[in-house]
């Protein structure tokens, strides 16, 4: 009987019944499935290192994108499958997976059974104003460096909860007028370069809520980072950035994209707010970003059988 388990943040919002309905998938599948609460104190990481340990076949997350990227980071190089059940704020790796967002028994059923595919993860390590280097982490989605950071540190647990994305949008609405940063960045061990940017951003892979992408061309899949250097001045040039994220406009000068698979940013003045998957993480001198291709096994809609 193979052997499932379930790890989950009991605060998201529908835990209970996304538990159900992997249970349920579980027993039609014939899997021992048991379910193991993540804490403030362990958010993931020690429960995915429990389940391998303990054999498991594959893996179920439940919650957002801060918890599946604590089990990633564990499951990364295994052999053991993740399955997604989306509950949390913005769900960005699950949007990027075409993953049901909102239908709990889809993703249990995508999340028990579907397709094994392989996808790249970022890894980048953050060095600290006073030198110090911190440990390599995991990033699903996106890190990045400005006031897309100091968006993301305003926005409370309560209006994340309440109001969901929207949050983030309209507290980064307010910052369109905020002064830019100067940002020091070296792609591929090039020639070091110097901009001014609202905000720098490092994506794996850039579908955001709304079915809107900030970068053309991004998957999961490409071996590649994608960097965004963004300075919108009025709110109107979001739609350039949008349209130019679909491929049906041009936004010079307010966006620039290059891609690579190493990435320092550096300070020039200011220490650099910084960001990972929608997660504000502080300030930070420097942030070097690699991509990890292939890294990480994950469950999609479709029929393994």
């Amino acid at each position: 009987m193979p052997s499932l388990a379930v790890i989950g943040n009991p605060t998201a919002r529908g835990f209970e019944r996304a538990v159900d309905a992997v249970l349920r998938e579980a027993a039609a599948a014939g899997a021992d499935a048991r379910v193991i609460p993540t804490t403030i104190a362990e958010p993931g990481g020690p429960q995915a290192h429990a389940a391998l340990t303990a054999g498991a076949d594959a893996v179920v997350a439940i919650g957002g994108d801060g918890t599946v990227r604590e089990i990633s980071a564990v499951l990364a190089h295994s052999p053991v499958p993740l399955g997604i059940v989306p509950a949390g704020t913005a769900n960005l790796f699950a949007r990027n997976l075409d993953l049901p967002l909102r239908d709990h028994a889809a993703a249990a059923r995508a999340a028990v059974g579907g397709l094994d595919a392989s996808v790249d993860l970022g890894r980048v390590t953050l060095t600290r104003g006073d030198g110090e280097h911190e440990a390599e982490r995991v990033f699903l989605v996106v890190t990045g460096v400005g006031n897309d950071a100091l968006a993301v540190e305003a926005a409370s647990l309560r209006d994340k909860r309440r109001l969901g994305w929207a949050a983030y949008i309209a507290i980064g609405a307010r910052r369109l007028t905020s002064p830019s940063f100067a940002v020091r960045g070296r792609f591929d061990g090039g020639q070091v370069e110097s901009t001014q940017a609202w905000s720098v951003l490092v994506h794996n892979a850039a579908r955001i809520p709304a079915g809107l992408r900030v970068l053309p061309d991004t998957r999961l899949d490409d071996g590649l980072l994608h960097i965004a250097s963004v300075s919108p001045r009025r709110l109107a040039h979001w739609g350039r950035i949008a349209a130019a994220g679909a491929g049906i406009a041009r936004a010079e000068g307010i966006l620039r994209h290059r891609t690579a698979r190493r990435v320092t940013l550096g300070r020039v003045d200011d220490l650099l707010p910084v960001q990972i998957d929608g997660d504000a993480v502080g300030r930070v001198a420097r942030l070097d970003a690699r991509i990890d291709r292939g890294a990480l096994r994950v469950r999609v809609p479709g029929s393994s059988t």
